[in-house]
């Protein structure tokens, strides 16, 4: 008897319970499709000549600003996400901006990692081990990771604040001041893929 009298309300009670579960699958769809965003910049690939910060020709280039690809020579309005320098030993010293600024400037902040392996293994930026704004001394054929946290670039970006770059040094020529390398920069904010083109993550 009881069982009789409830029973109309079960198809009510089913229906509900299906929409609310389209609901879930839909609201879940939207939440993926927000990271599951194009890339709008393609990779670029370049081989590039620095100078060292300490003892180079005057207006030689010493720095590289990452996104643009530009190579300059430095000053204080720090611009840049790297600069270059030649230690002691003959290794190119890899120098974030942060390591470089006064008090008065506030450059982002620049991670750095030794990579194992060659440059054209490293087909994706680590997601994590970067060592922020210090020093690094490397030698010929050494491979670096890089992670730019460009606020001002990225802020509007949905899958991460920083995008990311390798490096490799080819040469080191030490009497004239040079360092010689090839580096690869994805532009894409969040993205981490150094395939050629336009990468997919």
């Amino acid at each position: 008897m009881f069982s009789r009298l409830n029973a109309p309300a079960a198809a009510p009670i089913r229906l509900l319970a299906m929409a609310a579960a389209v609901i879930v699958i839909a609201v879940a769809g939207a939440c993926s499709n927000l990271t599951s965003i194009d890339a709008s910049f393609p990779n670029f690939t370049d081989t590039t000549d620095f100078f060292a910060i300490n003892g180079s020709p005057p207006g030689a280039p010493n720095t590289i600003n990452l996104f643009s690809g530009a190579a300059a020579r430095a000053d204080q309005g720090f611009a840049y996400d790297l600069a270059f320098d030649i230690d002691a030993s003959g290794r190119a010293v890899l120098i974030p901006a942060r390591a470089l600024a006064t008090q008065f400037s506030n450059p982002y902040p620049v991670g750095l990692q030794v990579v194992p392996g060659t440059f054209a293994a490293l087909n994706e930026a680590p997601k994590n081990g970067y060592t922020l704004d210090s020093t690094l001394a490397v030698s010929v054929g050494t491979v670096v990771a890089i992670e730019s946290h460009d606020a001002a670039t990225c802020q509007f970006a949905i899958k991460g604040g920083s995008y990311f770059s390798k490096l490799v040094v080819t040469a080191i020529d030490v009497p004239n001041r040079r360092i010689s390398t090839i580096l690869t920069v994805n532009r894409n904010c969040g993205f981490r893929s150094f395939a050629d083109g336009l990468p997919k993550d």
